[in-house]
């Protein structure tokens, strides 16, 4: 990808699924990567080795975004590993699947969103002031799901996470262009990762999905890093406040399996 070479990346969440897929594939492109992870030291540490064996620079930083005090310090610790930051990529989120009756005091609905749309917030913020203080250009790609788009039962919360996320990116595209910021937005259909593969690799699952899908067939993490490296490179350099969905076609079709 055009540009990319040395560019140095803050990542969040890569201690697996899509997180790692962009650390794979933007180290084969020769970005310098600062990786988060919270909780998962173990695939933290593969993917740090996955992103050596490619030659990569590579260091981590660890932080629980659901401590929203923590995110000043540790965007400082990120910003100074490299000596500043040339793009920012929100990846770090929670999952979480529960019909609004269950959660009617909004308790898993408020810890969704500060994992998923306080914190890239307050870090898109944080890196946007970096750039403008540093008189120098930034690239933010906010990874958000087709769930902010189109949903179905059990996502109150995540669904409204990512459509905040959506229109938040719109939002400060918008008002750090003028700074040669850009903020995008990736939008993931399905997609296995560590703890979904045995599920959606089920003969009735796998059919249940690949038929609405008129690909035919899931994503891969390394599909959802490639679009990233997209997002981040040259190729893209007129490109802010769009939403880049990825999902063979799914929303497109509007057809969700009942749950």
């Amino acid at each position: 990808m055009k540009g990319l070479k040395g560019k140095r990346v803050l990542i969040t969440g890569a201690s697996s699924g899509i997180g790692a897929g962009m650390a794979r594939v933007l180290a084969r492109e020769g970005c310098r990567l600062v990786l988060h992870y919270n909780q998962n030291e173990a695939g933290i540490e593969q993917t740090v080795l996955t992103v050596k064996a490619l030659d990569a620079e590579v260091e981590i930083v660890q932080c629980d975004f659901k401590q929203l005090d923590l995110l000043e310090t540790f965007f400082k610790q990120a910003w100074a590993m490299f000596d500043g930051l040339d793009a920012l990529v929100n990846n770090a989120g929670v999952v979480s699947k529960v019909t609004a009756l269950k959660d009617a005091c909004g308790t898993q609905f408020m810890d969704t969103l500060k994992v998923n749309l306080h914190a890239p917030y307050q870090l898109s913020v944080a890196f946007a002031q970096a750039c403008i203080e540093a008189k120098q250009p930034g690239a933010i790609v906010n990874n958000s799901s087709i769930h902010g788009q189109a949903t179905c039962e059990w996502f109150s919360a995540y669904a409204a996470s990512k459509a905040g996320l959506d229109a938040m990116s719109k939002v400060q595209a918008v008002e750090w262009g003028k700074h040669q910021i850009r903020v995008n937005v990736l939008a993931p259909g399905v997609v296995p990762v560590e703890r979904t593969n045995a599920i959606l690799s089920e003969p009735n699952m796998a059919q249940k999905w690949h038929e609405r899908m008129p690909a035919g067939r899931y994503g891969s993490t390394d599909e959802m890093g490639e679009a990233t490296a997209y997002l981040l490179s040259d190729a893209t350099a007129w490109m802010t406040g769009s939403v880049l969905t990825l999902d063979g076609g799914l929303v497109a079709r509007g057809n969700y399996p009942y749950r």
